[in-house]
């Protein structure tokens, strides 16, 4: 039985801008899927004085196990970063980097729901 997965995603406001944050969220909503997994809803939420906040919601499976979420938070980052369209080759730059050189934190939920921080770093992708 599919579970229906809540990640909600956060953004520094020193790094990234309410624009791109909001071209983030409208380049989602144009994908029927999040490498194959039905998305059902990308939302903007509000803005802080420090952090943008989004929602992201998709269908899996099962539970996103640990290595594979990793590399789909890289993958969220890569958009941000890479706004509109993205290359293999922009990609890579940003999946072959460490969380802590791209400056993301995550933290898990045993119902597979996720907080994730883009905190970015000043020489980002």
């Amino acid at each position: 039985m599919a579970v229906t997965l809540t990640w909600h995603v956060l953004f520094y406001t020193k790094r990234f801008t309410t624009q791109q944050v909001q071209t983030f969220v409208t380049d989602l909503k144009k994908e029927p899927n999040f490498g194959g997994l039905p998305i059902k809803q990308v939302t903007f939420d509000y803005v802080t004085k420090k952090m943008l906040y989004t929602t992201f919601v998709f269908s899996a499976p099962k539970i996103i196990d640990k290595a594979m979420r990793h590399e789909m938070v890289k993958y969220l980052y890569a958009r941000v970063v890479h706004p509109g369209g993205l290359d293999t080759k922009q990609y890579y730059e940003v999946v072959n980097q460490s969380s802590d050189a791209l400056g993301i934190d995550y933290y898990p939920y045993p119902d597979g729901s996720l907080d994730v921080m883009f905190w970015g770093k000043q020489n980002d992708v």
